[in-house]
């Protein structure tokens, strides 16, 4: 396994995408599949921290938002970025904690987890994306 320091990034940006069903099965699904694609581009060392960032993202799509949805992982430079786009143009929003409730800890999780976070406008919705540094 290679050492995230010593890592050589691509030549060229190495990006996958995939859509996800509207089903909870997209979250063990999303997991597998970013697993599986950092493995393959040798970085299963951010590998833990990525499936728990594409967890929380696709959870909150399959919870709030509209389909269809996709999942995307980019390798640039020193850096893994993971999106999630999907048709709704409303902004994900950070709630305050209920202790009461169920659930609302997904975009807390994603900011502890990932470098930076954050969303844009898309022409069919939005992109929900958070980054991780290999270093």
């Amino acid at each position: 396994m290679a050492d995230l320091d010593t890592v050589d990034p691509p030549a060229e940006p190495r990006v996958w995408s995939t859509p996800l069903p509207r089903e909870p099965t997209a979250v063990p699904l999303a997991r597998h599949e970013v697993r599986a694609r950092l493995s393959d581009w040798e970085l299963r060392c951010i590998a833990p921290k990525a499936e728990l960032v594409v967890s929380e993202l696709v959870a909150n799509v399959i919870r709030h938002g509209e389909f269809p949805a996709e999942l995307r992982v980019a390798w640039r430079g020193r850096r893994v970025r993971v999106e999630v786009v999907d048709a709704s143009p409303a902004r994900p929003v950070e709630r305050a904690r209920n202790p009461t409730e169920r659930g609302g800890f997904g975009l807390p999780i994603v900011g502890a987890v990932a470098e930076t976070w954050g969303f844009m406008p898309s022409p069919t919705g939005k992109v929900v994306w958070a980054e991780l540094p290999l270093g």
